[in-house]
């Protein structure tokens, strides 16, 4: 073992354990870190108006801090943002994350240096659990390749700290012992054009030992499409035979294992469940599940069948139930507080806790971190002066990633429907833009027509529903009204 080796293999284990200490006390981690933060925060503007001195316990909480969302802290981002501090937490700003927000407007979250931390913790938690895993001491001798989204997109004008996607903003914070292996280099990764960001990580570095991939799904999947494509033997093999460990995070991987595995058939596939708010859980073994980050952010979880209730149920971790949904509530040293990020998990296990991202609340496609919503949609349809009765929008077919939008018009539809709903959604949701630059992360838009009465005649064909979602995570609305539609078409 050689001393690089052997540095790491003492990092390892030191992580590891940690991480099985972690898992012991999880529930004693989550109350402490909730008193901290709220400790930290209670001078504050937010802290003083709920009385963060008075709480003592996760009830105490519950009863003087709400459920909150995005549209709750828009007003006290864009104040910090102008320079003004105790408003949220206490901390210095250390880079602001852009998030989509509920409208599709761009929305700069303050992040302390006590959250960027969290997030890169994540990331060596699960790289050392990999290694500790497998024994593959060697790994660190290649290159980490990190394809993530500009870490700068502009600079605040306030206080000059960077404002850009958090996968870019972790990627350029790069610390031991990713430091001297990562690439590209962070002048790369703010190349906002996906065509030349790729172009570039190919001409470069194609030729580097890549041990390591980090990412997004889609946009690793799109690099790995385009290299491989260039092989006889259509993988990775020929090119990075050490390509052995790949950690995606910001969408589930789970839509694309299918997807990435034929590519890198060696690669150990696991992801993160990191967000721009916080970072909330890794995958530490091989089988599926993540465990939540205990020790750097409070969690509550809403069961999804009380969530549109006036007073729904707040369970801590130590509460919750395998294969039951819940909307996640996250309370961070970045100032949010029982915030709901949009996602719904579920537990596989408790005895370890164990979960899974299985959507987005409030239907939500989210295929390559786009969020496009029901609200968005519709806009989008008007925008490009599309007149339609009803329409709902699933994930393309055939393996692509992107949508189909099944509409029904109420007048011939335009042969270029799908290219005006494409530009007025990129024009709408900045997040759908980015995925869309170039064509390389996600493909256009996919129109089916069908004729009027096919929304009706569904809905005759579930009583009790009474209605048809505006967005689906599958296609299986989809191809129902499909066959409704060629029923009408016939007059059968």
């Amino acid at each position: 073992m050689s001393a690089l080796e052997g540095i790491v293999e003492a990092g390892v284990k030191k992580r590891v354990e940690h991480i099985a200490e972690c898992e012991l006390r999880a529930m004693e981690l989550q109350e402490t870190r909730l008193k901290s933060i709220l400790s930290r925060n209670a001078d504050t503007e937010f802290g003083r108006a709920h009385g963060f001195s008075e709480i003592g316990s996760p009830a105490d909480f519950r009863a003087r801090v709400p459920i909150s969302g995005a549209t709750d802290y828009e007003a006290a981002w864009k104040r910090i943002a102008a320079g003004e501090r105790g408003v949220l937490f206490a901390d210095p700003v250390d880079a602001y994350g852009l998030s989509s927000g509920t409208t599709g407007e761009p929305k700069a979250v303050p992040l302390t240096k006590a959250l960027v931390r969290s997030l890169k913790r994540a990331i060596g938690y699960t790289t050392a659990s990999y290694i500790a895993r497998t024994g593959n001491w060697g790994l660190l001798r290649g290159y980490a390749l990190q394809m993530a989204a500009p870490p700068r997109m502009r600079t605040n004008e306030a206080d000059g700290k960077p404002v850009g996607f958090i996968t870019g903003l972790i990627s350029a914070a790069r610390s031991y012992p990713f430091h001297n292996i990562g690439i590209p280099p962070t002048e790369v990764l703010n190349i906002e054009d996906w065509e030349e960001k790729y172009r570039i990580v190919e001409e470069q570095y194609a030729d580097h030992d890549v041990r390591m991939i980090f990412g997004i799904p889609s946009y690793v999947l799109g690099l790995l499409r385009r290299l491989a494509a260039k092989q006889p033997s259509g993988d990775l093999m020929t090119l990075w035979p050490d390509l052995q460990f790949i950690v995606t995070s910001g969408v589930s991987l789970q839509s694309y294992r299918d997807k990435l595995g034929p590519l890198c058939p060696k690669a150990d596939l696991v992801e993160m469940y990191l967000c721009t708010e916080a970072s909330i859980a890794f995958q530490p073994g091989a089988e599926p599940g993540m465990m939540p980050m205990v020790e750097d952010l409070y969690l509550e979880f809403v069961p999804e069948e009380e969530w549109e209730n006036d007073s729904p149920t707040r369970l801590t971790l130590a509460e919750v139930e395998p294969d039951v949904r819940y909307v996640l509530l996250v309370t961070t040293p970045s100032g949010l507080y029982a915030y709901a990020p949009g996602d719904v998990v579920r537990f596989l296990s408790t005895q370890p806790h164990r979960l899974l991202v299985e959507g987005r609340y409030g239907n939500v496609l989210n295929l390559a971190a786009e969020k496009l919503d029901g609200i968005q949609a519709a806009q989008s349809l008007t925008k490009a002066g599309l007149e339609f009765e009803a329409f709902s929008v699933c994930p393309a077919g055939g393996g692509a990633v992107g949508h189909e939008w099944v509409v029904e018009f109420t007048a011939e539809p335009p042969a270029n429907a799908a290219a005006r709903i494409d530009t007025a959604l990129r024009q709408i949701n900045p997040l759908y833009d980015h995925m869309r630059e170039g064509g390389l992360l996600m493909e256009g838009p996919v129109v089916t027509a069908v004729p009027r009465g096919t929304f009706d005649e569904a809905l005759r064909h579930r009583p009790g529903q009474g209605k048809i979602l505006r967005i689906y995570q599958h296609r299986k609305v989809r191809d129902e009204l499909c066959s409704l539609a060629k029923i009408i078409r016939n007059g059968e």
